[in-house]
């Protein structure tokens, strides 16, 4: 035992780090693992072959045939089910959505299973799709999963009734939840439960729920494999994630709800490629499991109907479900500061650990915080300036091996500087005090982490939990630390390290997840690789905080610093030489043969990131493949051939009301922009100088009346899902790394003669 002790100290820098790897990827196996779904059973594989028919269908976009046939096969499928009432609307509206209004006519899909009173629960899903491709998991195969929850329900003693919502508007401005407010079921909703997708992997997970909806959060947590994080809801909040769902509509209507998502390869997002092949293994089964579980619990619960404040909430390893009320966490993280002071007074007679020396170092701590986030923007400064910008969309562990790890280090680095520094004071004094810098660390994070801990609840940062975690678990190892003796004293260390590591790895698995292909498809000017680096710095502080005893315990910190560096140079040789983009993670490009007045017809290439397709070369390989011409950052194109309508502008002055007539018509989309003073569009008044008015599925025409102070110039653009082709060969002669779609776009304008 004596030789095996002196063994592992004379090699303590090569076993401490074993150990901490070890942790770490375990740590990140575990939550990987855990979101994997279980098997596709009986009702998995209906829910898929219904997300088929759908698929095979084409692109549904309100108004097309492609979508009223989809309406009319989820229709057939419902009434099969036994003591099921279907119901087909057909409304008109308009629907304030962000910053443009949205004229509409929508077909809708309504279900009722009736309990027995009359008080209902809506369980939404959207038949149509984005115009890039056939939403296959956004959403076909929630509807799937829908029909089969329904089939199941069938059965049961229901206190409430269940109403399902197929939402023939969804894409276009959340116009079918808002038509459906408009039928006579809707007034008995007291509660939703809306079924997303961004990705096509992975367990659904709960991302938003309202202020009041506690119980229902509550109810979320007794599925069979709990899923969700506050991250998301807080990350909407905030306004960080530039997209919305129908929830938005029913909160409006002050009802209850639950926001779930498909979130795991957000690749396939809203692009052709979004197809059943690329949907996971057991992503319907659970879409199905999670859809009855929910509809039997808030249908016959008892209290269902109290509003509730909302707790903070997150699962463990999709295996328990956690709620943290918002003033209990604000007190606990003063407890929390409380207690890293008691246990600080108390090693200064345990460890005989000087309280000036954790003082000191908790504030290293806390710099280093600021730190990690400058170094996590500066490794993705490099790796742009170095030519492996957007390398991390295609291969995404790079964000592991370039980013974090420089980001750890600048969250260490104050510490590492602070330890060289007393270190070599004591060296140099005789009789001074040698710091201990494990024991140090660990009572100075803690303390760190109490701090932020503090700092973020009371600013009510929900996802900070990740830090009220890790305080709480540092300082019970800690307390634990003391009463033991000898070896055992690194047992609850180590037992520590590795649940925090869960958590945290669990942290960065939903962040990370969903921010790598969400940033990757963002239409920016700038590149947004620090931007990534700054939010890898978010899951490197709590690590780096946690980890920092084992770098000062295993010695040699140049070693580590070293490690970093060489890890980070390799990364970024290997971003440098790696593409942006590959088949499976492709970059999006949408064709537009664009026609407008008195102009030539030309075919733009747009792309839905910083690299423009002119950049990267695209428009000149296609005009080469095609033998088209290159003009004004555009290829030369015959004219379009569709249906477009005739589209009449009428006005008596330069203040006057505008008329715009827009004839019978079968565009997807009539977009009108108008730019000016006073602006108001059939009534409903603008802020600034735009108006944007959206006008689906009226194919008859339609009129809008704009009001202005001053000249303006509007311009009408009908789009359409037909192209001729010559968008045709552009979409061939596409990289097998890039993924097209193509559109027509007719445009008209007015303009006041001043103008």
């Amino acid at each position: 035992m004596t030789s095996l002790t002196s063994l592992l100290r004379a090699h303590r820098f090569a076993t401490t780090w074993a150990v901490v790897c070890l942790l770490v990827v375990t740590s990140f196996v575990l939550a990987r693992q855990a979101t994997r779904p279980a098997p596709d059973r009986e009702a998995g594989r209906a829910a898929l072959a219904t997300a088929g028919s759908l698929q095979d269908l084409g692109v549904r976009t309100v108004g097309n045939k492609a979508l009223s046939d989809g309406l009319d096969l989820v229709a057939r499928d419902l009434k099969a089910i036994p003591g099921i009432e279907v119901a087909r609307q057909d409304a008109s509206g308009t629907y304030r959505f962000h910053d443009r209004d949205v004229a509409y006519t929508v077909e809708n899909v309504i279900a009722r299973q009736q309990g027995d009173i009359d008080d209902a629960l809506l369980v939404n899903v959207h038949i149509d799709s984005a115009f890039e491709g056939v939403g296959a998991a956004d959403d076909a195969v929630a509807a799937g999963a829908v029909i089969q929850a329904a089939r199941q329900l069938a059965g049961d003693d229901r206190h409430r009734t269940v109403i399902y919502l197929f939402n023939g508007g969804e894409e276009v401005g959340l116009t079918g939840a808002d038509a459906f407010t408009r039928h006579l079921w809707a007034k008995n909703v007291r509660w939703f439960l809306n079924l997303e997708a961004v990705g096509s992997a992975g367990l659904p997970i709960l991302f938003q729920a309202g202020e009041d909806d506690g119980k229902l959060i509550g109810i979320a947590g007794n599925t069979p494999r709990p899923s969700g994080s506050i991250l998301g809801q807080w990350l909407f909040g905030a306004g960080l994630i530039n997209s919305d769902t129908d929830s938005r509509v029913w909160r409006g209507e002050g009802w209850s709800g639950l926001d779930y998502a498909v979130f795991e390869d957000g690749y396939a997002y809203h692009t052709p490629l979004d197809r059943v092949e690329r949907i996971g293994p057991g992503v319907a089964q659970a879409l199905t499991d999670l859809t009855t579980q929910v509809a039997r619990d808030i249908t016959s619960a008892p209290d269902v109907g109290a509003k509730e404040a909302s707790p903070y909430y997150v699962d463990v390893l999709s295996r328990a479900w956690v709620t943290l009320d918002p003033l209990v966490m604000k007190i606990w993280t003063l407890v929390l500061l409380l207690a890293s002071a008691a246990l600080t007074w108390r090693a200064r007679r345990t460890w005989g650990t000087g309280t000036g020396h954790v003082v000191a170092w908790a504030g290293a701590a806390l710099l280093g915080v600021l730190l990690a986030v400058l170094a996590g923007g500066l490794a993705g400064g490099a790796e742009w300036l170095l030519g492996g910008s957007h390398a991390w969309y295609a291969q995404p562990w790079l964000v592991y091996v370039v980013l974090l790890p420089l980001a750890l280090l600048g969250a260490l680095l104050p510490q590492l500087l602070l330890h060289r520094r007393r270190a070599r004071r004591a060296a140099g004094q005789e009789g001074a005090a040698v710091v201990d810098g494990p024991r140090t660390a660990l009572l100075a994070n803690a303390s760190a982490l109490a701090v932020l801990g503090v700092v973020t609840a009371w600013l009510e940062v929900g996802p900070a939990y990740i830090l009220w975690a890790a305080a709480t678990v540092m300082l019970a190892a800690i307390g634990c630390a003391m009463v033991l003796r000898g070896a055992w004293r690194a047992l609850p260390l180590v037992v520590g390290a590795f649940v925090l590591c869960v958590l945290i790895a669990q942290f960065a698995h939903n962040l990370l997840g969903l921010a790598v292909p969400m940033m990757g498809r963002l239409p920016t000017a700038i590149a947004m690789d620090p931007v990534l680096g700054v939010v890898a710095a978010v899951v490197a502080v709590p690590l780096a905080l946690v980890f920092a005893p084992f770098v000062f315990y295993a010695g040699h910190p140049r070693r580590y610093v070293y490690a970093t560096a060489a890890i980070t140079a390799c990364g970024l040789l290997i971003a440098g030489l790696s593409s942006p983009y590959d088949a499976e993670h492709p970059k999006l490009v949408s064709a537009f043969h664009e026609q407008r007045d008195g102009e030539d017809a030309r075919i733009m290439l747009e792309g839905r990131d910083y690299h423009t397709p002119q950049d990267m070369g695209l428009l000149d390989r296609v005009a080469e493949k095609t033998g088209m011409s290159v003009r004004e950052d555009a290829l030369a194109a015959p004219k379009a051939d569709v249906p477009a309508a005739a589209v009449d502008f009428e006005a008596a002055g330069p203040t006057e009301p505008v008329t715009v007539r827009i004839g019978a018509n079968e565009a997807s989309l009539v977009r009108i922009t108008v730019t000016g003073p006073g602006l108001s569009v059939d009534g409903r008044p603008f802020e600034g100088t735009e108006a944007v008015l959206d006008v689906v599925g009226r194919s008859k025409g339609h009129t809008a009346t704009i009001e202005r102070t001053g000249p303006v110039k509007i311009t009408v653009d009908q789009v359409f899902l037909r192209t001729g082709r010559a968008v045709e060969q552009v979409l061939a002669a596409l990289p097998d790394w890039a993924v097209g779609h193509g559109r027509t776009v007719i445009q008209r304008t007015y303009a006041d003669p001043q103008e």
